[in-house]
């Protein structure tokens, strides 16, 4: 699996917290400990109340370290329900450890690392995976440089192999997953170990690696097992369902696997584990063609979407990164000030530097001020002519709605018509044969059958016909080259959704011989005996 992150956070600051809890607890405070006492258990709301307490108690005593350290705790505890939340506090840390840069460089440095990471999961989580990407690549090299040995730089590999494993980049997602496991065993990081086994057990199971990807799955469940952790438990029951679905083509233990996930997820409060349990089982039902059940399960994905994915909460990221970008642009501006601090050799020419500064700063103002009007005036024109283009639009939608609504009164009074013609010289002509069962002259029978048949007739239908329904007639033709010009007149009448008795009216034969002609007209089609006729020749 790929999105463990909050699992490995948790590892990954486990000995911080540590060190923390021995420096509160000679002061009789345990709030670290005691919230990631809480998160262990997946109570975030707990453990999210005592790292608040944490953060007000070194406000109080004005300790940076440990504001900074608690903020961080508390993007960790809540990223999962609210990505907005979980920037937020993130870049708060970022803020804080940035004061620590002179005084403890090296506690600035790692502090920071871990923001990044914390960011670079919630990049991921987005879908950012290019920023993501960006992000852990900094991570590695900055612990590159403290000698990492808590399993940093694994937690940074693993995040890269998710995000090229997103891309659809497998034989990179692979390498970073392996590099990740490697640097977890070098420094003696068991704990990590789950994560590794689900990334690199998808990939195995990908490529076909039957007995390599059960054995990873099944490793990592006695893990989570072991460790009662239902972040773990539930990834691994997925991934074993999808195995026994791809391998043994076992649906009975597949199913069970996706339900013993399923009541797992619904318990805890990071609802990705849920919505990834959801989609599994959506899939999974549709295959079976369990349409219904698949049906009710989307419903429940669609309403946790929409709880989590908020247009409000969208906003707030969006200025969170902004906020985020800034404060990177400052850090490197920082930088790049004291760098020119210690190469500048002498301050001369003060004033005239400063009268130069401020003309230059006058005329770049006076700029940005006609710039930004412009850019003013050239948004309202732009406003104007969209609403210009929308109006436009609308009234050309509305003469083609119009145009068709004609084009189908003139058609109905066509059917009309002609149904009434036909019935009405059938009338005369049974009366007519009936007056002169005895006379030879058929000169009549003829003019009346001349009447009914015309095909002057067929042929204003067929245009109005043709003008609402674009190419129907010659895409029936091109498929399906044996079809007759009386099989398309019966083609039309269906897409009109007319009766057998209405159809019989129009083209004058009895409903018997209808019928007969749309037996004739499915054999021409290639229906089989359970396709509907109708539904078909709507569907065109």
């Amino acid at each position: 699996m790929k999105h463990f992150f909050k699992i490995l956070l948790f590892i990954l600051f486990l000995p911080a917290i540590l060190v923390c809890n021995k420096c509160y607890s000679k002061q009789g405070d345990n709030y670290f400990a005691k919230g990631w006492q809480e998160l262990i258990k997946d109570n975030d709301t707990q453990a999210l109340k005592f790292f608040r307490i944490a953060y007000e108690d070194a406000r109080e005593q004005n300790n940076v370290e440990h504001m900074a350290l608690s903020l961080l705790d508390m993007g960790i505890c809540t990223y999962g329900t609210s990505y907005s939340n979980g920037l937020e506090y993130a870049t708060a840390a970022l803020a804080q450890y940035k004061k620590l840069e002179t005084l403890k460089p090296q506690v600035a440095l790692e502090g920071r690392l871990r923001c990044l990471q914390l960011i670079s999961t919630i990049y991921g989580r987005q879908g950012k995976n290019k920023d993501a990407i960006a992000l852990s690549r900094e991570v590695i090299y900055g612990f590159s440089k403290l000698n990492d040995t808590g399993g940093y730089t694994g937690l940074a590999y693993s995040s890269l192999g998710a995000a090229y494993g997103r891309m659809g980049k497998t034989d990179s997602a692979l390498y970073y997953h392996q590099k990740a496991l490697s640097e977890w065993q070098r420094t003696n990081n068991y704990v990590y170990l789950p994560a590794a086994y689900f990334n690199i057990a998808d990939i195995e199971m990908q490529t076909g690696n039957k007995a390599a990807s059960l054995d990873l799955y099944q490793h990592a469940l006695r893990i989570g097992d072991s460790m009662e952790n239902r972040q773990v438990q539930v990834p691994a029951y997925l991934g074993l369902g999808k195995w026994h679905f791809v391998f043994d083509k076992d649906r009975a233990a597949t199913l069970a696997c996706y339900l013993k996930a399923y009541d797992i997820a619904k318990g805890l409060s990071d609802k990705l584990f849920y919505q990834k349990v959801l989609t599994s089982l959506i899939d999974y039902r549709e295959q079976q063609g369990e349409y219904k059940q698949a049906m009710e399960y989307e419903q429940e994905l669609m309403s946790i979407k929409d709880t989590v994915n908020t247009w409000e909460k969208d906003r707030v990221i969006k200025s969170l990164e902004v906020q985020f970008r800034v404060q990177e642009k400052d850090r490197e501006l920082s930088l790049a000030q004291k760098e020119r601090k210690i190469t500048t050799l002498a301050n001369y020419i003060l004033w005239g530097t400063i009268g130069f500064i401020l003309v230059i700063s006058g005329i770049a103002i006076y700029l940005l001020r006609r710039i930004n009007d412009r850019d003013k005036q050239l948004l309202q024109t732009k406003e104007t002519l969209i609403e210009v283009i929308e109006e436009q639009r609308r009234q050309q939608e509305q003469l083609m709605q119009n145009e068709i609504e004609y084009k189908e009164s003139q058609l109905s009074a066509l059917i009309l018509q002609m149904q009434q013609k036909n019935e009405l010289m059938q009338e005369l002509k049974e009366r007519i044969e009936k007056d002169r069962k005895t006379a030879n002259d058929n000169s009549l029978n003829k003019i009346i059958n001349k009447g009914i048949n015309h095909d002057r007739e067929w042929s204003d239908f067929n245009t109005y016909f043709e003008s609402i329904n674009k190419n129907f007639f010659t895409k029936l033709k091109t498929e399906y080259p044996d079809i007759s010009p009386n099989d398309l007149k019966i083609c039309a009448l269906i897409k009109l959704n007319m009766s057998i008795k209405e159809m019989a009216g129009i083209l004058n034969i009895s409903p018997d011989s209808v019928k007969t002609a749309r037996y004739r007209l499915r054999k021409k089609l290639q229906l089989e005996t359970e396709d509907n006729l109708t539904e078909f020749i709507l569907s065109l």
